[in-house]
């Protein structure tokens, strides 16, 4: 007797996001987008990692919420170089702390000074002020480029 095999698709395995997943996200982003105004961040710092959830983005580190809190996530060269970015960052919360990496919760608003610090910790990108005559000049520049003869595809 000759039996016969018959193979069978593998499942379906999409992900269907729920319209409240969409909305935690919208508001992740607006909460870390006016965090990133508050310490001075350029706009190009937020970002979405590999997941989709929205963060402030830094060459050291991170910032990211979980909807309730905000999390700064430090990950240094050495374990000196953490104990003295806990010692700079005393204002936050140690909530996960490795040898020379750390997670750190944000319970309070920031003052001036914590903002800078925290910042330039996690050596997230500053924005760049600009007046009014700046951005023309800017944008006057720009256009130039663009109509160069040279660059021309």
């Amino acid at each position: 007797m000759i039996t016969t095999t018959t193979r069978r698709k593998p499942a379906k395995t999409n992900i269907i996001r729920r319209r409240s997943d969409l909305e935690d996200k919208a508001a992740d982003r607006a909460k870390l987008a006016a965090l990133a105004a508050t310490i001075g961040a350029a706009k190009s710092s937020l970002r979405r990692d590999a997941c989709g959830d929205w963060r402030l983005t830094g060459l050291a580190g991170h910032l990211s919420t979980d909807g309730a809190s905000l999390y700064a996530t430090l990950a240094c060269t050495s374990a000196r170089a953490w104990t003295n970015a806990k010692r700079n960052l005393s204002f936050l919360t140690i909530h996960q702390d490795g040898d020379s990496e750390g997670v750190m919760r944000v319970d309070r608003p920031f003052t001036r000074t914590d903002a800078e610090t925290l910042r330039t910790t996690l050596r997230i990108w500053k924005a760049r002020a600009m007046d009014e005559a700046a951005m023309e000049a800017l944008t006057t520049a720009r256009q130039r480029h663009e109509n160069f003869p040279c660059y021309e595809a």
